[in-house]
């Protein structure tokens, strides 16, 4: 049973804040990169917090304090979900956002700076966290490489140089907060988790969309102990190593993890049918071979047939949604769509984190 939301506990050495031990020192945070960061526990321990908070009235946990979301790519849901949580728990939110507001940043350390970029991230990151009290940072890097683009070097620059807490808002390989906004919305429909068959399913999309809310996902449903089937074409594999570490993950938890190549097999059965669209590691490199290897996959589309093949499955999906190319409108409204919940439940998520962080 989690103590008073509200309600902390100080001692030499640690600071106990809504069920949630941490060391706490003038000398350390915690960041939130990715799903990771939780264990098993912690991430219990946050569901709980995240459906008492979305039951209760909000205290002023953050009465003078400010938050800063640094956004590199745009953003709907995690810029007014956070900047909402941030307000509604008494503190302050600012928005700064990279093509109009911020100076061309570099991440690696020991380079001459003689390109485009005029700051150093650790210029930038020490100086905010003289003025901020937590930083969140949305950055989805697409270069020619999978390789370096899945390393995150802006993000965990950030991480490395700032003092204060940071946050992941979406990045490359992670969506953390997304994902544990789903795993309370699934909760919230089967009320046990242990076992229930979620099934991620690869979708068409015009565009080469980012891994993270799928990874963050698979993470978190495996550590919980769901079984999972991941069904994608071939060619679309998630990031070999986290799919290792999920596979690891259900080993440990007591769930399961398969992968399928047709979409199918991958819907039968399941309780949770996850619908999103990923672009390839396979072809990172070459967007024009991924969009000529997509034009054969248009059937990889949740309909009413789709979702008849399942267990009378929960119908998730992140947003935005390109609706009639990812899902038909009929699935997307249908009585079986929880896409506006998901979307509710990050305002929620947000708030127990903060509160976590912060409170």
């Amino acid at each position: 049973m989690l103590p008073d939301i509200f309600t902390c506990w100080h001692d030499t050495e640690f600071r106990i804040i809504a069920g949630f031990r941490t060391k706490h020192t003038a000398l350390t945070k915690r960041d939130v990169l990715t799903a990771a960061t939780f264990s098993a526990g912690e991430l219990e321990n946050l569901i709980e917090l995240t459906e008492r908070m979305k039951e209760m009235r909000s205290g002023q946990v953050l009465a003078g304090r400010t938050v800063a979301l640094l956004f590199f790519d745009r953003s709907l849901r995690t810029r007014v979900s956070f900047e909402c949580a941030t307000v509604q728990l008494g503190g302050h939110c600012l928005n700064l956002f990279a093509e109009n507001e911020l100076y061309g940043l570099e991440p690696e350390d020991r380079v001459v700076m003689d390109g485009s970029a005029e700051e150093h991230v650790k210029d930038a990151a020490r100086t905010l966290s003289r003025y901020v009290d937590a930083l969140g940072v949305r950055a989805l890097d697409r270069s020619r490489s999978w390789e370096v683009d899945r390393q995150e070097r802006l993000l965990h620059a950030y991480a490395k140089y700032a003092t204060v807490p940071v946050i992941n808002l979406e990045s490359t390989l992670e969506h953390p907060c997304q994902a544990i906004a789903d795993i309370v919305t699934i909760k919230q429909n089967l009320i046990d988790l242990k076992g229930r068959k979620l099934t991620l399913a690869w979708t068409d999309h015009p565009d080469p969309k980012g891994l993270g809310p799928c990874h963050s996902l698979l993470h978190v449903a495996t550590m919980l102990g769901m079984d999972v089937t991941l069904a994608h074409p071939l060619g679309f594999e998630l990031d070999e190593e986290t799919v290792g570490q999920a596979r690891t993950n259900a080993a440990d938890s007591g769930g399961g993890l398969r992968i399928v190549n047709d979409l199918e097999s991958g819907l039968d059965g399941a309780e949770v049918l996850y619908a999103r669209a990923w672009g390839s590691t396979k072809y990172w490199s070459d967007p024009e071979r991924e969009a000529m290897v997509k034009r054969s996959l248009h059937s990889w589309r949740i309909d009413e047939a789709a979702m008849a093949r399942t267990a009378n499955a929960l119908f998730m999906h992140p947003l935005p949604v390109r609706r009639n190319v990812v899902a038909t409108d009929s699935v997307l409204d249908g009585p079986r769509s929880v896409i506006y919940d998901q979307a509710e439940n990050r305002l929620h998520v947000q708030k127990a984190l903060l509160t976590h962080l912060l409170g």
